[in-house]
């Protein structure tokens, strides 16, 4: 990322999307490495800002020679989001002659889009969304407004 610089540190942090603030224990392990803690949690909350604010995620920061860094946020499973989004909703179905409470679970159609955005930058939203939709079929989940 940065060419001539040397790596000098590595830290392995799980960070919460869109939250990170530059107090202890974060400000802290990046402070005494050199880091500008402020600009990092700058930068770390606007990239993770279409995720909602609850998802914990693995980033690998690079700590070079002249105090600059860089980091990579690790790739999390879709179904591990997914896990996270839903919620379950119970509906009332006619059986016969009464209704019978069943509870299904679901997720808001614009948090599957977030998400897509997120998962997939780079790749279109329509071959996207199809291999979402499959993975929402296998866990039994519906997609809702």
């Amino acid at each position: 990322m940065f060419e001539g610089l040397d790596i000098k540190h590595k830290k392995t942090l799980y960070l919460q999307s869109q939250s990170v603030e530059a107090a202890p224990p974060l400000g802290t392990i990046l402070g005494n490495l050199g880091v500008n803690t402020v600009k990092f949690c700058e930068e770390f909350n606007k990239q993770t800002n279409k995720l909602p604010s609850y998802f914990v995620i693995k980033v690998s920061i690079f700590i070079y020679e002249n105090r600059s860094f860089s980091f990579i946020i690790d790739n999390f499973s879709i179904t591990y989001a997914i896990k996270a989004l839903k919620f379950s909703k119970t509906i009332k179905i006619l059986h016969f002659d009464r209704f019978n409470d069943k509870t299904i679970n679901c997720i808001y159609l614009k948090d599957l889009l977030h998400l897509l955005i997120f998962k997939f930058p780079k790749g279109g939203l329509k071959k996207s969304f199809l291999i979402i939709l499959g993975v929402l079929r296998s866990m039994k989940i519906l997609v809702t407004k």
